[in-house]
């Protein structure tokens, strides 16, 4: 027969003794002064693990200068599953800007330019080399065409059927994207890379038989961003 006990639920309702209550606020101390201590170390460690990527940037090149996109045309951007072949035909313009200069200089110089484009993660042919450019202080910049045009054998297996998945998403939603990579040194200084987005509109052909060509997609223009060296 179960015997009910008065004890069992006066104790279930006793408040923490003032011993387990010290615990209690030992252990919450000890966990505070715990993250005190580490949060310098991590901030300490980030520093270290960020600082040689940084400094350059922050110390060595404080008149840094990125290229812009003034304008762009693609007139052929499709691929060929059965060939695993990508055809294109795009060209661009680009634009770098006088800024200011490193002290002492007059004028900004932009020395072993070269320029590719990517799609989805393929290079396109190989890089283009341009011109030195001389962007004067109070100029708008100074401008360079530049094109490509071939067919770009894509491996087969994962590189195809990305190029492929890729280009059939971006027709359907109506625009194609490709990416420019730039390299340059600037002022004499070392080589920096850069990426550039174009987002053109599908080129679709000027008349319904197919014999008119076909009407480039037009990207108007916009600025680059500094990338990691790994293209080239």
């Amino acid at each position: 027969m179960y015997l009910h006990s008065p004890s069992f639920g006066a104790m279930s309702t006793e408040p923490p003794s003032p011993e387990s209550q010290r615990r209690r606020q030992c252990v919450a101390a000890t966990a505070a002064a715990s993250a005190a201590c580490f949060a310098p170390v991590v901030v300490l460690l980030a520093v270290l693990v960020l600082a040689p990527s940084l400094l350059p940037r922050l110390l060595l090149r404080p008149h840094h200068a990125v290229p812009y996109i003034a304008s762009a045309e693609l007139r052929v951007l499709s691929f060929d599953a059965t060939a695993t072949a990508l055809a294109y035909n795009l060209s661009a313009v680009l634009r770098f800007d006088g800024g200011p200069p490193a002290p002492g200089l007059r004028s900004r110089r932009f020395t072993a330019i070269r320029a590719a484009p990517f799609y989805a993660g393929q290079e396109l042919g190989a890089a283009v080399a341009l011109p030195e450019l001389a962007a004067q202080r109070r100029g708008g910049g100074a401008t360079v065409p530049v094109a490509w045009a071939g067919v770009q054998r894509v491996a087969p297996g994962r590189g195809a059927r990305a190029v492929a998945s890729a280009l059939a998403r971006e027709r359907a939603r109506g625009f194609i994207s490709v990416k420019v990579a730039v390299r340059a040194a600037q002022d004499g200084g070392e080589e920096s890379d850069f990426a550039c987005v174009l987002s053109f509109p599908v080129p679709h052909k000027r008349d319904g038989s197919g014999s008119g060509g076909a009407t480039p997609g037009v990207f108007d223009g916009g600025s680059c961003a500094d990338a990691v060296r790994r293209e080239f």
